[in-house]
């Protein structure tokens, strides 16, 4: 039930499982993209350092677009 009383319409819970099930999805492929920007620049500069902290923006980015898209 919400606030008012009301049971959810079918739309909002279809609405609800599509950010349940994207959210993730969009922090899995920050990670992956950022990562292998991070894989790739640590190789052609050889500083391997690049590789864990392209992962963590990676990450932390992701997070920021799930919360902008689906945190308000």
């Amino acid at each position: 039930m919400t606030g008012n009383g009301r049971l959810p319409d079918e739309s909002q819970d279809r609405e609800f499982a599509n950010a349940v099930s994207a959210a993730p999805a969009t922090i899995l492929a920050g990670m992956l993209v950022f990562g292998g920007v991070g894989w790739l620049l640590a190789r052609w500069l050889d500083i391997t350092a690049l590789r864990p902290i392209s992962l963590v923006l990676g990450l932390v980015f992701a997070g920021y677009l799930v919360y902008v898209r689906y945190g308000r």
